[in-house]
């Protein structure tokens, strides 16, 4: 029995409250948790981008796969691995986009997700960065490249 599907969606979700917590050990843990849910769901990455702020996607999927199960796995997998580095350093928004893709779209949509760098330049993932709200208390953690210290808070 043979099956043929061309099922591709362009995903998008943000971070909570669109703050830039997303850093370059993110997108490292972004990779990885893809990889992961990919291999649970059988949802393909196609092309993707990790912004400081929000994500962007290009997946085909079988017809019986859920985009919402592979969405829920790579920002759980995301957020529990980048947080593990640095407690709160990820928090994610609610929910996600999606929009279907016909094949005739499918590089017109790679190539504006690959472009996001040059579209949105201020919100590349930095290096490393300070925490000023990891969304968790008490303490706030300031992040110094390896090291992890706690940063005085107001008395």
């Amino acid at each position: 029995m043979h099956h043929a599907f061309q099922l591709y969606a362009h995903l998008t979700w943000h971070t909570w409250e669109r703050r830039g917590c997303l850093d370059q050990n993110a997108v490292q843990e972004f990779a990885v948790a893809a990889r992961n849910a990919t291999r649970v769901t059988g949802v393909r990455v196609l092309e993707s981008a990790v912004l400081a702020d929000h994500v962007h996607v290009l997946v085909s999927s079988r017809p019986s796969s859920v985009l919402s199960d592979f969405v829920r796995l790579v920002k759980s997998g995301t957020a529990y691995r980048a947080n593990f580095r640095i407690p709160g350093a990820v928090r994610w928004g609610r929910g996600f986009y999606a929009a279907s893709v016909s094949k005739g779209h499918l590089r017109r949509v790679a190539a504006y997700i690959r472009k996001q760098d040059r579209h949105h330049p201020d919100l590349v993932p930095k290096k490393t960065r300070g925490l000023a709200n990891p969304g968790r208390q008490p303490g706030v953690y300031q992040y110094t490249g390896m090291a992890r210290t706690l940063a005085a808070g107001p008395e």
